[in-house]
């Protein structure tokens, strides 16, 4: 007698003695029996995906407790010893003892629709399990229309698409990773090749669902509007006008969304902060001394201030509401004209809890 047409304390009492894999494989036998177990889904601790250049990889289980993983060639991998299927994909079962799974089929013979094939996966083992946590998705490479098929119903840890050198996006791909991940930390090292000089327009209608943004390559960034995070950091070294414009456009009512901003601006001299500072008013700053040492202190990403010199520090004051950011420029070295960077403090609620502070 098949599964869905016992009784239905029959099906919880059989579903919930099942193992992983025997809902695995049960899951595969059909669409009916799959929506079944979905109605008791048993929960799994994490999953994390990685993206190299031969394959895309889906952990299953938190290290080193791993239930399964999946690996999705870009080219079409050797036969296996047994099949399953998912949506009419199918994937062989290779190693039992360590759950190394292999898809295959006629779809991956064009390796952007490795894509296709990882979407089927995770929205089929999100549809009978319960993932307690997203780590990570990290990628070496990239097809186009892969990132669209990650599943964002959820917060994932971090998003790394980066590599030694920079990699190609497609507008699209970064928009939509821009506007429509939810993730603790983005890094990214793009670039975009399609479209000459092309700069990224954010959606005034999306709301910042990314915690931290860190951008190596920033061919693709437009200062006057970043992209919408809340914690912005650019690690390559930023023109100086770069700097005003941020600032500029942060008192006349844009990137509103950021509320720490780190940027590097290599070696210059002294006289040459006026171009950072160009058309803005600045005010001696209202925080003291112990609450910018708590600032630095209590925030996850900052270098320790103690080992930071030659720190200049002024307030810049919104126009539209008069909200305050706090501006610190520092060097790494003794020496004056060493590497510069610059950090930005929004007097944001968050950061007034974390000096101590109340948003009077």
């Amino acid at each position: 007698m098949k599964l869905y047409r016992m009784p239905f304390l029959v099906q919880k009492m059989i579903i919930e003695e099942l193992g992983l894999d025997e809902r695995l494989f049960l899951s595969t036998t059909s669409k009916r029996t799959c929506r079944l177990l979905g109605m008791f889904k048993i929960n799994v601790k994490a999953i994390s995906i990685k993206v190299t250049r031969s394959y895309v990889e889906v952990e299953v289980g938190d290290r080193p407790f791993l239930q399964w993983t999946f690996t999705i060639p870009f080219e079409q991998c050797e036969p296996g010893s047994s099949l399953l299927k998912v949506d009419g994909s199918s994937f062989t079962y290779y190693h039992p003892s360590s759950f190394d799974w292999k898809y295959e089929g006629v779809e991956l013979k064009r390796k952007k629709n490795a894509g296709i094939v990882l979407g089927k996966l995770l929205r089929h083992l999100t549809s009978f399990l319960n993932i307690e946590r997203y780590l990570e998705c990290d990628c070496d490479r990239l097809s186009p229309g892969l990132i669209p098929q990650l599943d964002f119903n959820h917060v994932y840890d971090s998003i790394e698409i980066r590599h030694k050198r920079v990699i190609n996006m497609t507008p699209e791909d970064l928009k939509f990773v821009l506007e429509n991940v939810r993730t603790k930390v983005l890094r990214l090292n793009v670039k975009v090749t399609s479209i000459r000089g092309y700069k990224y327009q954010k959606n005034p209608d999306k709301e910042a669902s990314i915690d931290r943004l860190e951008i190596e390559n920033y061919g693709w960034v437009d200062f006057s509007e970043l992209p919408a995070a809340k914690d912005i950091r650019i690690e390559k070294k930023i023109q100086l006008d770069h700097m005003n414009t941020i600032l500029g456009s942060w008192i006349a009512g844009k990137n509103r969304y950021m509320e720490i901003g780190d940027f590097y601006l290599g070696e210059f001299a002294h006289l040459n902060r006026e171009i950072i500072f160009k058309d803005i008013e600045t005010y001696a700053t209202q925080l003291t001394n112990a609450e910018i040492d708590s600032w630095f202190r209590n925030s996850r990403y900052l270098p320790n201030r103690r080992y930071l010199y030659n720190q200049i520090v002024v307030d810049i004051m919104r126009t539209d509401d008069g909200l305050r950011a706090t501006v610190i420029e520092v060097t790494h070295r003794p020496d004056p004209q060493s590497n510069r960077r610059m950090f930005v403090m929004v007097w944001s609620e968050t950061n007034l809890r974390m000096i101590g502070r109340d948003n009077n």
